[in-house]
Order: structure tokens, then sequence, then C-alpha cells
């Protein structure tokens, strides 16, 4: 469960496989003129990746449609604002205070003080799920290390934004309500546990932030691999987070691409891997080569 911020929140995870350095991949099938793009994405990684890579203008102009991992404009709806509310609140007999022995929790304020500047009161943060407090721990990390980084500019809703503009319908490949389930559904003592691994190794997660935003940059999926596996694994979270959806997404995609060009925009460490995005699109019959 440690992995709870990697996997949320840089979503770069990989497993046994060697890679090009790419982040730009496409997708055909011989006899069929249907071409798919995929683009892997880092949420803190600036925009100027996306003008870095040559092929993605054409690409995106030419797809039917375009599919990220959710329909990002219909996060900002108040039905979607109100779920993702409710999925960070822990029950009642379950808040931090409940969970967390005194001990603990000076561990979590210790841990916190230099991020806030010690303007957050411990008690504001009983309500939260751990795992959503490890999620608030990563986004005020990210902040701090990647400074001149627009948070409301990523890849992954710039993508989208350029697709609409370009009259091109946008979806996800997954709802709310899953990704919600996956993050925070699990058992509050599991997240408990990960949030105190996290706290035990601040220094270790500001690191390995850096170094895998460095590999992103670089477009080096294999050393995003390296870094992955040098973390201690759960692989219930990998199968949850990972292996799964990217099953769940194969299953869609591979319905639509022989009828559709498709512009597909997840996390770049859905790509790699025996279950990754590309390599059970090889083994589905299509040819998949970079684009960059």
């Amino acid at each position: 469960m440690k992995k709870i911020i990697s996997l949320a929140i840089f979503a770069v995870m990989a497993f046994a496989s060697t890679v090009s350095a790419q982040i730009l991949w496409k997708v055909e099938r011989p006899g069929n003129d249907h071409v798919t793009y995929i683009l892997g994405t880092h949420h803190f990684a600036p925009l100027t990746v996306l003008d870095s890579l040559s092929a993605l203008p054409d690409a995106l102009k030419n797809c039917d449609r375009l599919y990220g991992e959710l329909d990002m404009a219909a996060m900002s709806s108040p039905e979607s604002m109100m779920m993702m509310q409710q999925a960070l609140i822990a029950p009642t007999d379950s808040t931090l205070d409940k969970v967390l022995s005194p001990a603990q929790l000076d561990s979590v304020k210790a841990a916190l003080d230099p991020l806030t500047g010690g303007q957050i009161p411990m008690e504001m943060l009983y309500p939260m799920k751990p795992a959503a407090l490890s999620t608030q721990i990563a986004a005020i990390m990210a902040m701090q290390l990647f400074p001149d980084l627009n948070p409301m500019e990523g890849l992954d809703m710039t993508m989208q934004e350029r697709a609409k503009a370009l009259g091109k319908p946008v979806g996800g490949l997954e709802t709310m309500e899953f990704q919600m389930n996956a993050l925070y559904g699990t058992p509050i003592a599991d997240q408990a546990e990960s949030l105190m691994k996290t706290i035990g190794d601040m220094d270790g997660e500001k690191r390995r932030a850096v170094a895998l935003a460095n590999s992103y940059l670089a477009h080096d999926l294999d050393s995003i691999l390296k870094l992955m596996m040098e973390e201690d694994g759960d692989t219930e979270d990998y199968e949850r987070l990972i292996f799964s959806r990217n099953d769940n997404w194969v299953k869609i995609l591979t319905e639509e691409m022989p009828e559709a060009s498709l512009m597909v925009v997840v996390g770049a460490g859905h790509l790699p891997g025996e279950r990754g995005v590309l390599e059970q699109l090889r083994k589905a019959g299509y040819t998949v080569t970079p684009a960059e």
C-alpha cells in the first residue's frame, strides 16, 4: 500500500518490460485504414512536452475522438464534486484520530508542518480518509518541488481542450465513481498503514518524485520502470490501480479502433509491461510503433 501516492498521483508505474524512450505511440492493424495514437502523460510535466512531439498535431487533427482516463470537463459538475468530497471523507468511526495513535498523529503533524508552514491544524484533517491525506501530501509536495507548473494546465486537460477546439468528441475510459473507489475505497486500516509508511520516508518520496519527473521529461519509460521497481510492491495495489484498469481500457479500445481513429491520453505508467496497454495491443494483432 505504500505507493498510493506514486500510483495515484504520479501514475507512472511500469512492470517487467524494456521499452524505447518514447511517450507517443502509433497503433495500426494491417488492412485497416484507421490509425490510433496513444500519448503517455505525467501530472507534473510542462506543456512544452506536447510541443516537442512533432507527430502530435496531425495525430490530433486526424483522429475521430479523444479518450482520456476521465472526461475531465465532467469532473467540474456539481454531482462529480459532491461525489469526490464524499469519497474523501472517512466514516465517523474511522476518522484519523480514531485509526491513528497519538504518536502517529504527531508524526503526521511533524511531516506536514514543513510543507504547510504549520498553518493547517491537525484537527481539520481528522475527517479525511488516510488515502485522501496521502494524496493531499503528494499535491503539496509537488507544488513545492515543481513551483513553475500550473496544476490547472496539465497535459491531460490540455489535450482534451485542444481536441474540443478542433470539434473532436472527448470521452473517458472510466467514470469518476470508478476512480474514486479505486483510490479511496480500500479498507481504512490499509490506508492508514500506507500513510504511515509514506510519512516515515518523506525524503525518499521527494527524491522519487523528482526522479520520476526527470525520467518522464527524458521520455524514458525504462528509467521509470526501474524507479518504481525499487519500491516494495503490493501486488493487490498494482492489480487494482494499474493492471485491471489496463485490461478494461484495452477491451474498450479494441472494440472501437477497427471503426475509428482514436487519440488516447493516459498516464505513462499504463503503457509498458506485459499487461501494459502497448503490449496488450500487440498481442491483439496491432502494430505498435514509436510516433515521435
